[in-house]
């Protein structure tokens, strides 16, 4: 077994591949550290999750009791990845849903020809409204149009924020993401600051946002303190494939807040990008 701030890989008995173990699923409870439930040199008992759309295999601690090595009935170990984020989907009813071609409701005036009586349709006024057109010029950048702009919260990080990138068990260069308010993400070279290269990834892909956010806390002798920080946001710009938080596809358009030891993901490409700062447990 080998400890990482976002997880364990341990090695299946008969098996030389390793499998990671998220920090979200190593025990039925929030872990602040792997090392406060596995540490090297540990043999534990796993639970082998289905491969994710890259193919890759998954492992669960929580899923399975460590003192005999028995399933554990209702507990959720179905994304091999961290979360929290996760929904159930309602299935789609389609017992009433009608397939194919069907007739068009007509009344029965209309059926014998005849034009129903009514009110004529009021006649469309011309439409002296703003197109967008010029806010579309005005938010240009090296002759591409930017499909975001910055919040008014915009604010640089107070904290020394980075993004490690794993390819597999590799670990690549990390990207030091504390210097400006944002960073764009995708595979248009000319406006990108960090270069998404993989086909599944959309030119503009998505964006990291750094906001100035209050929060009010009402403590015990019933006083409320109210915090001012600059916390760290994803936004999918409506990519074809997803920007995924944990293993959780998230809603395009919508700013999602991140945390320390969140795990990225964009497109189907393998690359992980785990979010940590230069105060994270090592």
């Amino acid at each position: 077994m080998s400890v990482k701030p976002f997880g364990a890989f341990v090695q299946i008995a008969g098996s030389s591949k390793d499998m990671l173990v998220h920090i979200s699923q190593l025990a039925n409870r929030r872990v602040e550290t792997v090392e406060e439930v596995a540490n090297v040199g540990d043999v534990v008992w796993v639970k082998v999750l289905p491969e994710d759309k890259a193919g890759r295999p998954g492992a669960s601690m929580k899923a399975v009791d460590q003192a005999n090595g028995e399933e554990l009935s209702g507990g959720d170990a179905s994304s091999s990845r961290g979360g929290g984020r996760r929904r159930d989907k309602e299935e789609e009813d389609v017992s009433t849903m009608t397939w194919g071609l069907q007739p068009l409701d007509r009344s029965e005036e209309e059926a014998a020809g005849e034009a129903p009586a009514g009110p004529s349709k009021p006649k469309v006024e011309p439409n002296y409204g703003t197109t967008g057109k010029l806010a579309e010029e005005s938010n240009k950048v090296n002759g591409v149009v930017m499909k975001w702009s910055e919040p008014p919260d915009a604010a640089k990080p107070t904290k020394r924020w980075r993004l490690y990138v794993f390819k597999g068990k590799e670990a690549l260069e990390p990207y030091h993401i504390h210097r400006q308010t944002a960073y764009l993400l995708g595979r248009e070279r000319r406006i990108i600051d960090i270069p998404l290269d993989h086909p599944s990834c959309s030119s503009q892909h998505a964006v990291l946002q750094f906001r100035m956010t209050s929060k009010s806390l009402t403590g015990e002798d019933g006083e409320t303190k109210t915090t001012r920080l600059v916390r760290p946001y994803v936004m999918d710009l409506g990519s074809t494939n997803g920007t995924y938080v944990n293993g959780d596809r998230v809603e395009a358009q919508r700013y999602i807040e991140l945390f320390e030891k969140d795990c990225l993901r964009f497109g189907y490409s393998s690359r992980e990008f785990v979010l940590l700062h230069d105060q994270s447990a090592s």
